[in-house]
């Protein structure tokens, strides 16, 4: 009895271990064939990216919006399909057949249920915003929500954000705690007959080893196996095993500072990441925007347009030349020269349309759109450039008929014009004078709207750095609307009169013989009167709606656009930082030219002897090792080729950021500059308009009382190309203007583009004002290595900045004084290089040509800008 309780006793231990190693072989067979699925680790994956993301989201100024990094649902690049487990793409023929694994059996097993995919989707046509025709509006605000959607440009970008941040994770772990599992199961045979040994045998190794930000290295690992005979011996074994290893280094690779630098690169550098992103946003902005973009398309459209203007007026006047060399009038000289400018204006209109066309392709691949993608831009922008009632157009079409059918049909003198015609045409002419009344009243209310608008300029005043010169436009415009004023006053005194010489005509019709009256109505009502009061409302109507486009103000002086650009530019912050890193890696390069010098300790507790339960250990059975190590820098090649290359690495970065803040600098001076240039050509231009519509009224007006020995054509032709370079080249200028304004708010790292492509702060009239107080009292400019203390009053005039250098329109040559120059050719002082050089009073003595001293010649006269300040 009692003995065969102590044998059931000694079998209880061997029955759990049993147990035990079934449950063991159990897990280890669905560890093996499991573990955590796609989807966490992708999900796990997107949380640390994100919450990295967010955490350095610490200004607005490198805000990104929150997405996803898989492109947006509505894209063209969508993708709809499971991505843990993606559908079978098509491959190419002639590829499938160097497949390698093509040759062997099971290729797609487990692949065929999740069916074959296209490479693009095309749901995504049915989510595109359209009009009602079908064609996608592009608009300002339209092009940048379809350019983020789908842009693969903008996605790549994106992409390289979400990997910076993704390889940061990595970096992360290596300070973390990070565990093992190793298990394994054998079955081992030994032996044969009587001596043979069959065993289960359960191995495995559970621990883990974490890398502390000291330097110092733990690793603890648990290893044990359990044996199990099976030949009958009943045999058991258990041998437990616990290792301790620490090290902690305390010369090389010792400390905070030498070990995480790696870690801190790489943490800096996702933030680096996230201000490229956003400056690169920006830029994508500006470059879907400006002259390269939408308005540059929109520049091409109106050069079409007016090439269309140009084309309608040759157009006509070669029907009227067409008539009139049938009477004789006109010579079949005349009548080619402007055939042959009419043809040739075809073929400029062909070539621009195919080019406006190419451009869209180009444009729609941009936005990453198909290029037959039906698409409409919107031309609202264009607005302000119909410098013309379209009603004029149709009067002025209406008229030339007109006048044309007054000569008769097929060359028949005026004698053969019926009665009943010319009381036909005469009406005809009163329905034109009353609709010409019509707009006549409609310009007057345009003129009275722009004299308000020029009041409230008034009252506002005239500030800022270019004070006097806007004020001397301003004085310009004033006297411009009064003469506009007195031509209309006048045109509507005398469209009375023209309309009651009408009305005496119409009424003493019967008594007048046809051919007196063909001739009166032709020639004094219809291609006389008519055409000045028109011609005077078109001119009026050019000179009031051109000064009525306005270009967008930049209240700035060189010196604060400096600042502003030099306190928040993103890649300068970038630059700054990665000096400090440069120099850290100084740092960490000298650090390992040291020896080796560990403390290490390890202990092995192992279980005690003749014990087959688990986890016994025993002191009997177990060390403890401590000590230090040293390793002598003795050879220290490689080491020392790093440390000399750090050094010259780090005075790269300082070479390259100063070459960044020069460059900014630069682009800073080059965008105000061309905003100068370009409201300079605009104003000029808009003068350059008015004049060239002048010219065309004159010609044309001309072409009715041709005088003998003027080359009335060939007025005309000049006149016609004159205004459409001069319509093309007003739109050029805005555009131009627009542009760089656009490059500077962008070169200032200013933009706030919201998540659906819009810059929202556009129209912040303190945004300027507010960055600029921010950066005067920032220390930024004192790490941006000024060559100068920068004058921030905002009284400098932006020309005397901008062309300092060189010689302007209105100064004279800058040249030293020959007296002052002789004995003294070293090198400027400090005090000299920190100031311009100003002109010597009157100009320089001694120098044949230059300046205003003895023995210069006189130069020819300069001629004023029109916009030039009136002297005081």
């Amino acid at each position: 009895m009692g003995e065969g309780r102590r044998q059931r006793d000694a079998e209880k231990p061997t029955a759990r271990l049993r147990r035990l190693a079934r449950i063991g072989a159990l897990c280890l067979v669905v560890l093996a064939g499991g573990g955590c699925t796609r989807s966490y680790y992708r999900d796990y994956a997107d949380q640390d990216v994100y919450r990295i993301l967010s955490k350095r989201v610490l200004d607005w100024r490198w805000r990104v919006p929150e997405r996803k990094v898989e492109a947006d649902p509505k894209s063209r690049m969508a993708d709809p399909s499971n991505p843990n487990r993606p559908p079978i793409p098509g491959d190419d023929p002639a590829a499938r057949l160097f497949q390698v694994s093509s040759a062997f059996p099971f290729e797609y097993h487990g692949w065929k249920k999740r069916g074959v995919a296209p490479i693009e989707y095309l749901d995504w046509q049915k989510k595109l915003p359209t009009e009602d025709d079908d064609r996608v509006k592009l608009s300002r605000e339209s092009i940048m929500n379809l350019a983020i959607v789908n842009s693969r440009e903008y996605q790549f970008n994106y992409e390289d954000l979400y990997l910076a941040a993704l390889n940061l994770t990595l970096a992360q772990f290596q300070f973390m705690v990070q565990g093992f599992s190793q298990n394994g199961v054998f079955f081992q045979h030994l032996g044969n007959f009587r001596n043979n040994s069959n065993q289960l045998q359960l191995a495995s190794a559970d621990g883990f080893n974490k890398e502390f930000m000291t330097g110092a290295q733990l690793l603890v690992d648990l290893a044990n196996t359990l044996v199990f005979e099976y030949s009958g011996k009943g045999f058991q074994m258990a041998s437990p095993n616990l290792a301790i290893n620490f090290t902690q280094p305390l010369l090389r690779g010792a400390w905070a500072r030498i070990v995480t630098q790696a870690l801190s690169l790489q943490e800096r550098g996702v933030l680096y990441a996230l201000r490229g992103f956003a400056h690169y946003r920006r830029e994508f902005y500006v470059g879907l925007i400006a002259s390269n973009g939408y308005l540059g398309l929109l520049t091409q459209l109106q050069n079409i347009r007016n090439q269309e203007q140009n084309l309608k007026s040759l157009e006509r006047n070669l029907q009227q030349y067409e008539a009139e060399v049938k009477a004789d009038l006109k010579t079949i000289l005349e009548r080619d020269q402007l055939a042959q400018q009419y043809q040739q204006s075809q073929l400029v209109l062909l070539q621009a349309e195919a080019g406006l066309q190419t451009q869209l392709d180009l444009y729609k691949i941009q936005l990453g759109l198909p290029p037959e993608l039906k698409v409409r831009l919107d031309d609202s922008v264009l607005q302000p450039f119909q410098l013309n009632d379209e009603k004029l157009d149709a009067l002025r079409a209406g008229n030339d008929k007109l006048y044309l059918s007054l000569y008769g049909e097929d060359d028949t003198p005026d004698t053969e014009i019926p009665r009943a015609q010319i009381a036909a045409s005469a009406a005809s002419l009163r329905t034109s004078f009353t609709e010409l009344s019509t707009i006549l009243t409609q310009t007057f209310d345009d003129l009275a709207g722009w004299r308000a608008k020029l009041e409230a300029e008034r009252k506002q005043g005239f500030k800022g750095p270019d004070g006097h010169e806007a004020e001397a436009i301003f004085e310009r415009k004033s006297t411009l609307a009064g003469q506009v004023k007195k031509v209309l006053d006048e045109a509507q005194l005398s469209l009375h009169d023209d309309q009651d010489k009408l009305e005496s005509l119409i009424a003493g019709l019967a008594d007048l013989k046809p051919e007196d009256a063909a001739k009166r109505l032709r020639d004094e009502l219809v291609n006389k009167e008519f055409r000045a009061r028109l011609s005077e409302i078109f001119v009026s109507q050019n000179q009031m709606r051109v000064f009525l486009i306005e270009l967008q103000p930049v209240d700035l002086s060189v010196e604060q656009a400096i600042l502003i650009a030099l306190s928040n530019r993103l890649d300068l912050k970038n630059a700054l930082a990665q000096v400090t890193d440069a120099w850290r890696d100084i740092e960490v390069e000298a650090n390992s030219l040291r020896g080796f010098l560990n403390f290490q300790y390890s202990g092995n507790l192992a279980a005690a002897p003749n014990h087959s339960t688990l986890y016994r250990f025993d002191a009997s059975n177990s060390i403890h090792r401590m000590g230090l190590t040293f390793d002598a820098p003795i050879n220290r090649r490689a080491e020392r080729n790093a440390y000399r290359a750090s050094q010259i690495t780090f005075q790269r970065s300082r070479r390259a950021y100063m070459q960044l803040r020069d460059s900014i600098v630069q682009q800073i001076r080059f965008d105000m500059r061309q905003l100068l240039v370009s409201r300079k050509q605009f104003d000029i231009g808009r003068e350059q308009l008015i004049t060239s519509a002048r010219q065309v009224e004159e010609a044309e007006y001309a072409l009715q009382y041709p005088s003998e020995g003027r080359p009335v054509t060939l007025n005309l032709l000049n006149a016609l190309q004159s205004l459409l370079g001069a319509r093309n080249t007003l739109i050029g200028t805005w555009v131009s203007y627009e542009t760089s304004r656009l490059n500077l708010y962008r070169d200032f790292d200013l933009m706030d583009i919201d998540a659906n492509g819009i810059w929202t702060n556009e129209n912040d009239p303190q945004l300027l004002a507010t960055a600029l107080r921010i950066a005067a009292d920032a220390p930024a400019a004192s790490l941006a290595i000024p060559a100068g203390p920068f004058d921030l009053s905002g009284t400098k005039s932006r020309e005397d900045a901008l062309f300092s250098d060189v010689k302007s329109s209105d100064r004279g040559l800058i040249v030293p004084d020959e007296a002052e120059s002789q004995g003294n050719e070293g090198p400027l002082t400090d005090s000299e290089l920190a100031n311009d050089v100003a002109p010597p009073p009157g100009g320089a003595p001694g120098v044949p040509g230059v300046g205003a001293g003895p023995g210069a010649p006189a130069g020819p006269p300069q001629t004023p800008s029109p916009f030039a300040p009136t002297p005081r």
